[in-house]
Parts: structure tokens; C-alpha cells; sequence
């Protein structure tokens, strides 16, 4: 089959397409064929080597796809061949087939295209438990969502607006605003404008917001933490804005200084706090992601919630993907097609 290795780390072009043997499903496995492929951030920094739960290379990337069961692993109940799945793992998702426990092979959303399959897991999986399970969101929160043109951020507008809260989003260009506003937020900030700080105290509602969805750090982080109410909530779910070059000893400390971070004394003042979330390492909790599961798809169907898919690639230039990520321009979810690629010659 064709797959997408890395063996060092750098920039796109360290991704290669080889051929490789296909994987077949061993007790309680299912195997997946592959039919699209969503694109994290997560993964682009883990080709740079910045991501602490990356495995050892060399490995086929990729968290999250969506495609069919072609194959059932010994002592596999209740799944079908031919059923149409979604699926989170740590790895091997840029690829035409690949192996995961049954129980993670979650149920396709009817009604949604390929695209949207693949791109809801991950991005509304992360929205979902930092807001309704960390921060315990109620409707009458003020909401604020950085990145909110990205793919969590899309997600998390959507949910939290849903839900009944007002929500301020910031993203790092005025045209992704317009975006923002269209999917429910009342109020969209560039964090890019050297005003940032002043027009978020200024859009805030009444000045300040319960709970934030946090995923960039460094003064976007601080600003949103001085305008936390009163039990407000931080969710910390990624740090888009880490800036760290291994030969570098200035980007050590930039990359520290701007890493989220709390004082309990300061928090106390307030009674607000900073939590953290990273939906992986939930993984083999399998009662409680199919807990999740259940409640985010009822409540994504129930409201009309679809994905933002910003872009969609042949899997041929995945590569060109990790590009238009790492260059902050793009919307949305980064969405792979499996059609049209010629791999290498290298054979493993």
C-alpha cells in the first residue's frame, strides 16, 4: 500500500511516499480503508520534531481518517465489513489502510460528505471535552476562542454558540473574521493588531469572558487570562504559537516565556483557573471516548453542526498541506483525498 513516512525530521518535503506491506488486524483490531485523511497541527509539529507524543521514528503520521472496515480481527463482534467509520489514532493515518482497536473505529456521521467525516473527529472531539467537560460550560458563559478560523476554533464557535453562549473569537488576520462571525460568534479580534489587548477588553462581553479555549499562548494567552471573570476557566489545548529552533538558544526562552502558565497565588484572587486538555492520551479510555462520542455527534446533528473543510488535497501533495498550515493562512480543517498518487520506490 502507499503510505507517507517520516524518518527525520524538517520541513514537508522530509515526508515521502513509499510502499509498504498492509497492515491486517490482529485480536480485537479492525483494518480501515482509507478514503480521506484529516491534516492536525499536531502533526506538522511533530514533523518538526516539537511533539512530545509523537512515537520514534521512522512512522507513518497521521491521527485521524475516515474510510470503510475492510477486515475483522480475531474475536471482533458487532462490526461489519463495508461500514463506514471515522478513526483516532496516535499515528499511521497517511496511509491507504490502516490498524486500529474496533472500539476506536467510531460510527461515520450519516448525512455528512467524506470530507466532513474526516474532518470532525479530532477538531469537535477537543472543542467538545475542553468546553462541556472541563470548562463545564453553561449557557450563560462568555466565551472567548483563539484561533477560532482554525479547525478546534470553527468547532469550538460552533458548540459554544449552539449551546447558547455569547462568543468572542480571535484569529490572526482580519479576513478570517468574517468567518468567525458567520458561525455564531457576536465578535471577532485580530490578535495579529498591535490593539489587540484593547479591542478584546473592548468586544468582550461586559468586559470580560468565563471561559476560554486557548490553543495559540504567549500574549494571547495573557491577554484572555486578565480578562477572566470570576470563576472564569482557561482550557489550554495546544500552543500554535511556540516558536522554537533546536540551535537556538533564544527561541529556548521565547518559546518558555510564552508557554501558558499560572500563578495559584493570583488565580485565588479571582477564583478563576487553567486547565489543560489533550484528547490523545484519552485514547485508551474507550468507555469514555464512546461517551463523548455519543454526546458530541447528538449534539453536532441535533444543532445543524457541520465541520468547516477549508482546503482538500490529493494525497499525492499531502506535503503542500502541511505547507498551507504551517503558513497560518489557512481555515478550517486540511482535508486528504486518497486518489492519485504514485509512491516511491522504497519498499519496506
Amino acid at each position: 500500500m502507499r503510505a507517507w513516512m517520516l524518518e527525520r525530521t524538517g520541513p514537508p518535503e522530509v515526508l515521502r511516499l513509499v510502499t509498504v506491506a498492509s497492515p491486517e488486524p490482529g485480536p480485537g483490531q479492525v483494518a480501515v480503508e482509507v478514503e480521506a485523511i484529516g491534516i492536525n497541527y499536531a502533526e506538522v509539529l511533530s514533523r518538526r520534531g516539537l511533539y512530545g507524543w509523537a512515537p520514534r521514528r521512522p512512522y507513518v503520521p497521521g491521527m485521524e481518517a475516515t474510510g470503510t472496515i475492510a477486515a475483522l480481527g480475531e474475536g471482533v463482534h458487532g462490526r461489519e465489513i463495508g461500514e463506514r467509520v471515522v478513526v483516532g489514532t496516535q499515528h499511521g493515518a497517511y496511509a491507504e489502510r490502516l490498524v486500529v482497536p474496533a472500539r476506536r473505529a467510531l460510527p461515520a456521521i450519516d448525512g455528512f460528505s467524506v470530507e466532513e467525516n474526516a474532518a470532525f473527529g479530532v477538531n469537535f472531539m477537543t472543542a467538545w471535552v475542553a468546553l462541556m467537560e472541563m470548562a463545564r460550560l453553561r449557557p450563560t458563559d462568555r466565551v472567548g476562542i483563539t484561533a477560532a478560523a482554525g479547525g478546534v476554533g470553527t468547532a469550538a464557535v460552533q458548540i459554544a454558540s449552539a449551546y447558547g453562549c455569547r462568543v468572542v473569537g480571535m484569529a490572526g488576520s482580519d479576513a478570517k473574521l468574517h468567518l468567525i462571525r458567520e458561525l455564531g460568534a457576536e465578535a471577532g479580534v485580530n490578535y495579529r493588531r498591535p490593539d489587540f489587548e484593547r479591542r478584546l477588553a473592548e468586544v468582550a462581553p461586559d468586559g470580560a469572558l468565563d471561559v476560554v479555549l486557548e490553543v495559540v499562548g504567549g500574549d494571547v494567552y495573557r491577554a484572555c487570562q486578565a480578562l477572566l471573570a470570576n470563576f472564569g476557566r482557561i482550557v489550554v489545548a495546544g500552543y500554535a504559537g511556540l516558536d522554537y529552533s533546536l540551535w537556538n538558544p533564544l527561541s529556548w526562552w521565547r518559546a518558555w516565556r510564552g508557554a501558558p502558565r499560572m500563578n495559584v497565588s493570583d488565580s485565588a484572587v479571582a477564583s478563576t483557573g487553567v486547565l489543560a486538555t489533550h484528547i490523545g492520551y484519552l485514547l485508551p479510555d474507550e468507555e469514555r471516548l464512546l461517551s463523548v462520542w455519543g454526546a458530541l455527534t447528538a449534539f453536532a446533528t441535533g444543532h445543524g453542526l457541520r465541520p468547516v473543510v477549508g482546503s482538500t488535497f490529493d494525497f499525492a501533495d499531502l506535503p503542500a498541506a502541511h505547507r498551507l498550515m504551517e503558513s497560518r493562512d489557512s481555515v478550517g480543517k486540511l482535508v486528504v483525498r486518497l486518489e492519485g498518487a504514485r509512491p516511491a520506490s522504497l519498499s519496506l
